[in-house]
């Protein structure tokens, strides 16, 4: 929300009838309202990595939780849609994220989305980062049984594939990247050169080549960018996973 334009970028592709998850870390986000006429196709989806002691330790800035908090309430109240995203690690305490998922919801949140982090190899702490097996370990705590309040803005069969009930192979096109550089190859969470045009990044990338058990730096990646489109896959590819999707749905405890 810092970018200048962003307001009328916004604006125009509402006009266009695209739908707009604008991710903010709620800094700015009260005292820029004024710029956002509420819309369907517009959602402010803020980065929340937990409570007030998890957040504010995650963003190295005391009290950001507090102002995030007060930013979704005051968006919530002139009718804008609002989701949170949060990335956990492997010091994440299962029962403090429960109760962040409740927290979520109290304020009237649409839904939220999590994902495990994804060690990138520039990242200056390593040790945080969760392995594969842990992953499934740690969201089978938080996620194996669920409230029945908790909505989640993603798909039910990647949750399930968090906690290790399913198995998938990366779809690493599913989520494409553009930026000032161009079409980012492989996927956004690793940096192997751009592409000019969408077509030169789906035709020249050897895609076979990454994913989990392909590319050692895909190892212990579970991230939604990847998978979450190989459980869309899932869902509306074979009958199985259309059943699940709609149990998981309709019967959220089921998991």
């Amino acid at each position: 929300m810092i970018h200048p334009g962003m307001p009328a970028i916004v604006r125009g592709l509402v006009a266009q009838e695209r739908y707009v998850y604008l991710c903010t870390n709620a800094i700015l986000m009260e005292r820029k309202l004024d710029e956002y006429q509420p819309s369907k196709f517009l959602t402010f989806s803020v980065h929340m990595d937990g409570l007030s002691d998890e957040h504010d330790l995650a963003v190295c800035r005391d009290g950001v939780y507090d102002v995030a908090v007060k930013a979704i309430k005051a968006a919530l109240k002139r009718g804008h849609r609002v989701t949170t995203n949060t990335t956990l690690f492997d010091d994440a305490n299962p029962e403090r994220v429960r109760k962040f998922f409740d927290a979520m919801m109290e304020l009237g949140v649409e839904g939220m989305m999590i994902s495990p982090g994804y060690s990138y190899q520039k990242a200056p702490d390593q040790q945080h980062f969760l392995k594969r097996e842990r992953t499934k370990e740690l969201f089978s705590r938080i996620l194996g049984n669920p409230k029945k309040g908790w909505q989640f803005n993603q798909s039910p069969l990647f949750l399930d594939f968090l906690m290790g009930r399913r198995e998938y192979e990366c779809t690493p096109w599913g989520n494409p990247t553009y930026n000032v550089f161009g079409w980012q190859k492989p996927c956004y969470l690793l940096q192997e050169g751009y592409a000019k045009t969408f077509r030169e990044l789906m035709d020249s990338t050897e895609w076979d080549h990454y994913g989990t058990g392909r590319n050692e730096k895909c190892a212990d990646c579970m991230v939604h960018c990847g998978y979450e489109a190989s459980a869309v896959e899932d869902t509306f590819g074979t009958m199985s996973g259309f059943g699940r999707t709609i149990k998981l749905t309709v019967l959220p405890t089921s998991r």
